[in-house]
């Protein structure tokens, strides 16, 4: 008996796979399809290299790194717990050479080093990397690549740091031990400890890493006694996680998150499929029961061709999901140093399991209708077109199941999925509305335009759904070309308005008197100048904060390393305050803070919360008594964590000043004057960092260029499956024109005032819901009014205006092939 209907479905599908609902179902399911097991091949393959990367470049089994030396009681109850330990030091340090500069991360490293691994190092450029087996002699240098030409140095050249010469001697291509290669921008430089006294760096500005050798007990021992005698420490070891793991799942969360798009067009194109489909499976089905089948044979027969349709799909999709997997890892590997592609068709399994999953929610509203299904179908020719509600939750259902997989705070989420459905209630309120008032406005009137807007009333909900589609489209495409070329723009304009051309993120206060003569000297003008000091979150509540906070967000990465923070008895001109009271200057409580909005969302704060930080080297519990956000106006410079000025009295750590000055073009060449005498100085030309902000710019843009041909693939998929499923009407409407002796062209110019009305509305919502985006994030992050470039505007529209009426043409040139025949016959 099965075999029979096995038999029997394999021909329907054959017969079946050539109709055009087919087809457009089929692409649907293959576009998701590549994207979900593209995702998921990708994040394998990083995770797969982040954990070699882990593996390989320790240098150690356990790394330790603080801001501050373990003392003497210290590394020896660190040597007595490990096998072996060494130590290194290094600074963030910017290098000068005939009035050339570079930022570089500056190691200095004893005779004991590497611990575990090898140096390549080699005698030149262009020359072959070799292991080497000695660290740089006294007086020498080694420079990596990038640094010997950004700063336009030969072999032999004297370079001078804080006044004291150091011969290049080698080219320094590898180091064990750096854990971060292949994602870590900064420059390298490699010294020997001794020349380290030298350079008169403070001890503040110094970074201090710990190398061990230890067993897997031996690690698990260290990380229990760094938790009790070193907070503020950081560890790394072999048996945990690598430190990109937390940010590329992070990157992979947005990512699918804004994939809710995608579901969205796919639920929207699939709707209009399914009331074709549902009508064909039903008169199956009924037909089954006029030959004395019963009911559970039609639905077994629809399941069984679902699957072997979903079969016919998998060796394109293998194909297509292998070779985007490519393309996206020789994009990813320009930073991913080392990231190879590798096939494995067992990783395939996973990602289309759920792709069909997803399909399965969807093709349900279809197979519940042949629940229905009766003979009397068959003598009346009617069809039960099933539950809206039934189809309307099922994509609900796979919505809000792709959102709670890929969110990661509630923060993200609300953005995202807010933006969106407000995107979505634009387009449908312009739909209802415009097309309401047409048809009221013409209702008196005679003409093709009045006929086809009535029409298109009486058809709302399809024509609204054919808006839906092609407005999200064009709203994403105009968000990504123009919303985000003019962010960039203005964020270079507010930024050299308030902020100057030369930003200063950190300064001692030695240093910061020296920045301020230099400044008086060369007719520089200080826009801002404020302090803060170091501080570690290491407890909420007095729980640690990596059991406090275990979800990945921007905050808990940032504030796994030290911060930023502010003193000020008032509240910042760029600041506002939300939540709270903010203390006054009288006020003898000194262990209170305010904390920056978006980090008590993230990490799920509350006023009266306590926040253990760690400061120089004490703890200090502080409570939260207010919450600020950043306004415009007066200044990027703000802080998440701010703190009464009566606090400074009981803290005992280095200060520093953050700043920004304006300069002359002229003064620029003097900048390596301050470096000279302060390789530590953190400074920035404002030029770099608006060079940097655009390349991030880029790169986003190109991937929400990714999703947007998707989401036009899907656009044309609505299209074409909305008039498949009106296409019986739309015959029957052709014929009743012709039937009163109008013209074929009639017909013709009839659907291309509804095609042109579709598009009109469509790219005006998309445009209207990019506007409003744009006046949000300006007034937000700008404090300015978007100004729209209009002819870009107005040329956007009519491309989009043009493409949709040709495609929707196109799409129904067979209603067009209609007769008054036809309509006598039925």
């Amino acid at each position: 008996m099965f075999s029979n209907t096995l038999r029997l479905a394999w021909q329907l599908h054959h017969q079946e796979k050539g109709s055009v609902y087919n087809r457009s179902l089929r692409w649907i399911q293959s576009i998701l399809m590549v994207f979900i097991v593209t995702l998921s091949l990708t994040s394998e393959s990083v995770q797969d290299y982040l954990n070699n990367n882990l593996q390989n470049l320790l240098g150690a089994d356990l790394v330790l790194s603080q801001s501050h030396p373990l003392s003497q009681a210290q590394w020896a109850e660190l040597k007595g717990l490990s096998k072996n330990a060494i130590n290194t030091q290094q600074i963030t340090a910017t290098l000068t050479h005939n009035g050339q500069w570079q930022r570089a991360t500056l190691k200095a490293v004893g005779e004991d080093y590497p611990l575990q691994g090898e140096m390549k190092t080699s005698s030149a450029l262009g020359e072959e990397a070799v292991s080497t087996a000695v660290v740089p002699a006294e007086g020498e240098i080694w420079l990596d690549p990038r640094l010997l030409s950004s700063l336009s140095v030969d072999m032999g050249d004297t370079l001078m740091i804080a006044q004291q010469a150091f011969i290049v001697s080698r080219v320094l291509h590898h180091e064990p031990d750096r854990l971060m290669e292949g994602h870590n921008v900064d420059m390298r430089a490699l010294i020997n400890r001794n020349d380290l006294p030298g350079l008169n760096v403070a001890d503040d500005n110094m970074h201090y890493r710990y190398l061990v050798l230890a067993s897997k007990s031996q690690t698990h021992a260290i990380i229990n006694w760094q938790k009790t005698h070193l907070p503020a420490a950081r560890i790394h070891h072999k048996q945990g996680a690598h430190p990109l793991a937390l940010f590329w799942k992070r990157t992979e969360n947005f990512i699918g998150l804004a994939s809710v798009v995608l579901f969205f067009m796919a639920a929207i194109a699939i709707q209009q499929i399914a009331q074709v489909k549902m009508k064909k499976e039903q008169f199956f089905t009924a037909v089954c029961l006029s030959l004395g089948a019963s009911r559970a044979s039609g639905v077994q027969i629809a399941l069984i061709k679902w699957v072997l349709s979903i079969l016919s799909m998998l060796p394109a999709v293998v194909f297509f999901c292998t070779l985007c997997h490519w393309l996206i890892v020789q994009w990813l590997a320009s930073n991913l140093i080392q990231l190879e592609w590798q096939f494995s068709l067992s990783r395939f399994i996973e990602p289309l399991l759920a792709s069909m999953l997803i399909f399965a929610v969807f093709q349900a509203p279809v197979w519940m209708a042949l629940k229905q299904s009766s003979v009397r179908q068959l003598v009346y020719n009617s069809h039960n077109k099933g539950s809206a509600l039934v189809s309307i939750g099922c994509a609900l259902l796979v919505l809000v199941g792709v959102a709670a997989t890929y969110s990661d705070n509630g923060l993200l989420t609300v953005m995202v999925l807010g933006a969106m459905l407000s995107c979505v209630a634009l387009m449908l309120l312009s739909s209802w509305v415009s097309l309401t008032l047409g048809e009221k406005l013409t209702s008196r009137h005679s003409g093709l335009v009045p006929f086809a807007l009535f029409m298109m009333k009486q058809r709302l909900l399809t024509k609204t759904t054919q808006i839906l589609g092609v407005g999200l489209c064009a709203f994403l495409l105009l968000f990504t070309l123009m919303l985000l070329r003019d962010i960039g723009n203005t964020m270079q304009g507010y930024k050299r308005q308030h902020d100057g051309n030369l930003m200063v993120s950190q300064a001692s206060e030695a240093q910061m008197r020296d920045v301020i003569l230099w400044a008086d000297e060369h007719g520089a003008e200080l826009r801002q100048s404020k302090p803060f000091m170091h501080a570690k979150l290491i407890a909420v509540n007095q729980q640690r904060l990596e059991d406090f906070a275990d979800k990945p967000s921007g905050s808990l990465a940032t504030l796994q390393s030290a911060i930023r923070l502010h003193w000020t008895d008032v509240v910042p001109h760029n600041n506002r305050v939300v939540e709270g009271t903010w203390w006054q200057p009288s006020e003898p409580d000194w262990q209170q803070i305010s904390v920056e909005e978006e980090v008590m969302s993230d990490l799920g704060l509350q006023l009266g919360d306590r926040l253990t930080f760690y400061i120089g080297e004490q703890s200090v519990e502080f409570t939260i008594a207010a919450s600020h956000v950043y306004t415009p106006g007066a200044g990027s410079i703000t802080f998440w964590i701010q703190m009464p000025p009566s606090a400074l009295s009981h803290l005992q750590a280095p200060r520093y000043y953050m700043a920004s000055l304006e300069l002359a073009p002229s003064a620029f060449t003097r900048l390596s004057d301050l470096w000279q005498a302060h390789p530590s100085l953190r400074m920035v030309p404002m030029k770099e960092m608006i060079a940097r902000f655009d390349n991030l710019l880029a790169m986003v843009t190109r991937v929400v260029s990714g999703f947007a041909l998707l989401i036009i693939s899907l656009a044309g998929i609505v299209i074409v499956s909305s008039v498949h499923a009106l296409e019986a009407n739309e015959r029957k409407k052709n014929s009743v024109i012709m039937s009163f002796g109008l013209s074929r062209g009639t017909c013709l110019r009839v659907n291309g005032i509804e095609w042109l009305t579709t598009a009109l509305i469509a790219a005006a919502g998309a445009i209207m819901g990019t506007w409003v985006a744009g006046l949000l994030i300006y007034q937000s992050q700008f404090s300015m009014n978007y100004q729209p470039d209009v002819p870009w505007l107005l040329t956007t529209l009519a491309i989009i205006v043009l493409v949709v009426m040709a495609l929707g043409l196109i799409a129904s040139r067979t209603s067009l092939n209609s007769s008054i025949r036809d309509l006598m016959q039925e």
